[in-house]
């Protein structure tokens, strides 16, 4: 009987370990999806970016212009989506100091 609790043990740990590991990756596209709701993608500033990305095109290998803009891409999306996330930790913060 010890061997099947302990098996139970160890399934039953996987499991929450998947369950937080599969809601982890939910919050994650929830941010993700609410950041591409919010943010322009038409703006003077990223046309200037666009103009930008062309001209270096002229001289640059395009595969690493390309490697370049992935980069930046990745980079600003983890900035927007770490806003995003003290943003709502300073809504929390505030919404308790009021409740108290």
């Amino acid at each position: 009987m010890n061997k099947k609790s302990t098996k139970h043990e160890l399934q039953s740990a996987a499991y929450k370990a998947r369950s937080r590991q599969a809601e982890n990756e939910i919050n994650k596209r929830f941010v993700m999806d609410r950041l591409d709701q919010s943010l322009p993608l038409i703006t003077d500033d990223w046309q200037r970016v666009e103009q930008l990305l062309n001209l270096i095109t002229e001289f640059a290998p395009t595969e690493m212009v390309l490697e370049l803009s992935g980069a930046i891409a990745g980079f600003a999306d983890d900035q927007a989506r770490r806003g995003y996330l003290l943003g709502q930790d300073d809504i929390v913060k505030e919404l308790k100091q009021r409740v108290a």
